[in-house]
């Protein structure tokens, strides 16, 4: 820690900054006036990232006037290096977590009390703040849930390469999520916002590339919002491409199933060389014939219950994955080795054996 913890009291005094984690869930902020630092509390619960929004008129770092690096410290470890977009009024930065990630400090050169005040929002001024918001650059492959409203709400989104996340706040808010397109699938999102109240307004905004992609809004009582579309396509056969036997299997590629693949791939795999070398080969491989088997899929009902009854308990096999921890080569060698010999032993040796104890029957 690096210095003592604000009172309650002032940790209250100002607005939540806006933030999206997968991984995990943020229980709380606290800003240390002593040492210009602004402290998380998290529960981390898998490898995932903190994307957080830092107004400049609450914490900033600054050598003279011109922008130096904040210092974060997770788990007490010092952060080497950290994606951040930079504006006039804010900096966004994205952190790494993973499963144990309790505390989050990021320290600049000065922060300040922003009092929680009543902030109003005219419905007729949030078309401005659109356009102002389109001009703003998002990082490829990710979009941005704006919600506008004079009141409490609640609700959750998801989209194709993000988890579903639930959210709560009181008037506005922006979160930026991944969107991503998959090859031979198109990246698909949804948001469901409802307000709490019977007074006010809530509309929320889904944009990306610089382009409205969806929006909706209500002034009914306790009414709900629901928007929903396709991301900006960017189809690849990348190691990070979708699973698309899976995906046509259960019905969306935000089933639980296809996401657990993902979360694999993407906290696991990718994050070792030899992980990535797999993942480079057998894309070569599963692309070739993977597009065939879907589409067989979607025309064919009883064809797709074959393959989901073929391809379960795989699934369940690598399951296990996401609840260890796979940090080095020699671990994803060992994780992965195993459960191929599992799974050979179930797609293959007992077949084998159960046919060999028929042939001695007959």
């Amino acid at each position: 820690m690096l210095g003592a913890l604000t009172s309650p009291t002032f940790a209250q005094q100002f607005r939540e900054p806006d933030y999206t984690i997968r991984g995990g869930e943020v229980l709380g902020f606290e800003i240390d006036s002593k040492t210009a630092s602004l402290i998380i509390f998290l529960d981390g619960r898998a490898r995932g990232e903190l994307i957080i929004t830092l107004p400049r008129n609450l914490i900033d770092a600054k050598i003279d006037l011109n922008d130096s690096d904040f210092e974060i410290l997770v788990n007490n470890l010092n952060l080497i290096s950290f994606d951040e977009i930079k504006t006039s009024s804010d900096r966004t930065v994205t952190i790494p977590i993973r499963r144990g990630t309790d505390e989050i400090i990021i320290t600049g050169t000065h922060v300040f009390a922003q009092v929680a005040t009543a902030q109003t929002t005219e419905p007729e001024s949030i078309d401005k703040r659109i356009e102002a918001e389109l001009k703003l650059e998002i990082p490829d492959g990710k979009a941005k849930l704006l919600i506008y409203s004079d009141t409490k709400w609640s609700g959750a989104y998801q989209s194709s390469s993000n988890d579903y996340t639930e959210i709560t706040g009181q008037r506005d808010k922006s979160i930026i999520f991944g969107c991503e397109s998959s090859f031979g699938r198109q990246g698909v999102f949804g948001a469901k916002i409802e307000k709490l109240t019977q007074d006010g307004f809530l509309r929320i905004v889904a944009i990306q590339n610089q382009n409205i992609i969806s929006q909706g809004s209500t002034q009914e009582k306790l009414g709900e919002v629901l928007i929903n579309g396709d991301c900006v396509s960017s189809f690849n056969a990348s190691p990070g491409g979708g699973c698309l036997i899976a995906t046509a299997t259960y019905g969306s590629e935000l089933a639980p199933q296809v996401q657990q693949l993902r979360e694999l791939r993407d906290s696991h795999l990718l994050n070792t060389e030899s992980g990535t070398a797999f993942m480079e080969s057998f894309n070569q491989f599963y692309y070739s014939f993977s597009p065939y088997i879907a589409d067989l899929e979607r025309e064919n009902p009883v064809f797709r219950e074959a393959v989901k009854i073929a391809i379960t308990p795989m699934i369940s096999s690598l399951s296990i994955l996401n609840y260890v921890d796979m940090d080095s080569e020699v671990e994803v060698l060992g994780f992965g080795i195993s459960l191929i010999l599992l799974n050979g032993m179930m797609y293959v040796g007992i077949p084998a054996i159960v046919i060999i104890g028929i042939r001695k029957r007959f």
